[in-house]
This record gives structure tokens, C-alpha cells and sequence, in this order.
């Protein structure tokens, strides 16, 4: 299989391109300013769109709404047309569960209606719309997958923070937390995509990804605790107190992060292209501690 790759600097994109090295697949790197078809000798079988704008928790941009649109819609339909112009009949792209919403009462699905609620969100459902029209009218086949939090050795920002505080070396008031959350290992991820690639159920499909192994905060703290040879102490607290605390001292943001739910279902995955996990959600854990450097 000979792919083209965008984002192959970022979290995802190197691991991606170790793992097509790995498994003999020939993969050239799309560089954000070199769009001309010119610039891509060969025939390719696929591209995979991997670059975008990431999610940031305090965006400082003075147009938040501008500064992901530019990258997450604009670059998204160039990339498209350069993978039109090369003749690639398949188009993998990288959105997120934000499509689907924040928090979920019941396991998102595929078949759930969008409903994002910051620009993040709302721009990748938007370059989701754009691709569906574009790969119909040009006879290309798209496949969009919507992972959770991700994490793996090297995780920054959200994911980095929460391992930070699960590592804290004192007693946390988070025992009573029972809401659970889907995060899918980069490892786990990274398989899917490939799969992705090549399978013939994948073709104009969408797909939600997890590990599989819905966690509690509290289930996650023990977690990573116990990877990391320490004991848990956690003791309870109600989480209407909890919220109010975190409102109290003006971290409302961390409400979301760890009260909500957020859950998604992969049985699209499994039974259409006979998917599973490569890693459970604790060695996935304690491969990231262990090559993650300063993680505390």
C-alpha cells in the first residue's frame, strides 16, 4: 500500500508512520505548503488526514472560531483536492467524538445526531460535511473516525494533566465518582486507522474508536496508580460538592473533565470490520507512563 500521509509530525502521525514502516506500507509526508500534485511522485492508494488545529483548553486566538476553521475546514478541503488530483481513491480522516457532544447519556453512536458545542467541535463536523459532498461528487471513499481523549507515551495537554493528578502523592476526594469515560491508546488508534485503509466494509463509513474499557476517574486514578507501584487513597466525597469546590476556586472547566460522561460505542467497529483492541486500557497505561518523559 503506498499512502500519503498529513499531521505525520504530530502525537498521532509518529506513530502512524513507524507502525506503515512496520508493516511494509510505503508512506510519503504531506508538508502544509507543498500542495502541488507535482511535489507527490507515484501512485498513491490512500491519504490520511491526520493535520489539524487541536483542541485547546484556553485558546488564546483573538477569532477562536476563525483560527480552527482555517485549518480544520480550509486546509481540510485542499488536502482533499490534492488527493483528487493524485487519483487516490481513499480519503481516512481524523475528526473526534466533539462531533457528536461534550457528554453523552447513553454511549454515542455513529447514528447519533451531531451536536458540538465549541469551535473545535463544530469545525471538524464542518470538514466532516465538506469531505461527504466532495468524496461523493469525485468518486473517492471517505472514512471518518471520531476518536475520545487519546493518550499514549508522548500525551500532552488534557490527558497529560490528568495523569498528573492521578500521580499527585496524596489522598483525592474522588472515590464517589461514578461517571464513566472512553479513551482510546494511541497503539489501539493507530491499528484502526490502518485497517482503515484497506478494508472494504471501511468505504464510506463512519466510525467511533475506544479501547473498549469504559473507566470511572476513580477506576483511572487506581489505574495508573497501580502501573505507577502506588497505592490508591482515594476517599469519597459527594460530586455535587466536588463541582461546587471546583466552581468556588475557578476551575469550572474541570466539572466536565471529571463529573461528565462521556462514553462511545464500538460495535460498528467490531462487527463491521471485525475490529478489536491490540492493547487493554492498563497496559496502554503503563506503556505511557514508562515512555512518557516528565509526565509529573
Amino acid at each position: 500500500m503506498q499512502v500519503l500521509v498529513t499531521g505525520a509530525s504530530g502525537f498521532v502521525g509518529q506513530t502512524l508512520c513507524k507502525q506503515l514502516a512496520a508493516h511494509n506500507h510505503a508512506y510519503n509526508v504531506v508538508r502544509r505548503e507543498a500542495l502541488d500534485p507535482a511535489c507527490y511522485s507515484g501512485a498513491y492508494d490512500c491519504m490520511i488526514h491526520l493535520a489539524g488545529r487541536a483542541h485547546v483548553m484556553h485558546d488564546k486566538a483573538t477569532d477562536i472560531y476563525r483560527a480552527y476553521a482555517t485549518v480544520n475546514i480550509e486546509y481540510t478541503f485542499k488536502v482533499a483536492e490534492l488527493a483528487r488530483q493524485l487519483q487516490i481513491k481513499r480519503f481516512v480522516f481524523l475528526s473526534s467524538i466533539k462531533v457528536n457532544g461534550e457528554a453523552s447519556v447513553h454511549p454515542f453512536t455513529e447514528t447519533d445526531p451531531p451536536a458540538p458545542l465549541d469551535a473545535y467541535g463544530k469545525t471538524k463536523m464542518e470538514a466532516e460535511f465538506v469531505l461527504r459532498e466532495f468524496c461523493t461528487k469525485h468518486q473517492i471513499e471517505l472514512v471518518i473516525i471520531r476518536p475520545p481523549l487519546i493518550y499514549g507515551p508522548g500525551v500532552k495537554a488534557n490527558f497529560k494533566q490528568l495523569i498528573k493528578l492521578c500521580l499527585l502523592p496524596v489522598p483525592l476526594p474522588l472515590a464517589s465518582l461514578n461517571n464513566k469515560r472512553s479513551f482510546v491508546n494511541l497503539d489501539n488508534l493507530v491499528d484502526f486507522i490502518i485497517l482503515c485503509c484497506t478494508h472494504q466494509q471501511a468505504a464510506n463509513q463512519t466510525f467511533l474508536i475506544s479501547d473498549d474499557e469504559d473507566m470511572t476517574i476513580a477506576e483511572l486514578i487506581r489505574t495508573v496508580r497501580r502501573a505507577n507501584q502506588q497505592t490508591s487513597r482515594l476517599f469519597p466525597v459527594p460530586p455535587w460538592l466536588l463541582q461546587y469546590l471546583f466552581e468556588f476556586i475557578g476551575k469550572s472547566g474541570l466539572t466536565q473533565r471529571l463529573l461528565g460522561t462521556l462514553q462511545v460505542d464500538i460495535s460498528k467497529a467490531k462487527t463491521l470490520l471485525g475490529w478489536q483492541p491490540i492493547l487493554s486500557f492498563h497496559d496502554g497505561i503503563a506503556k505511557t507512563l514508562k515512555e512518557t518523559q516528565s509526565i509529573c
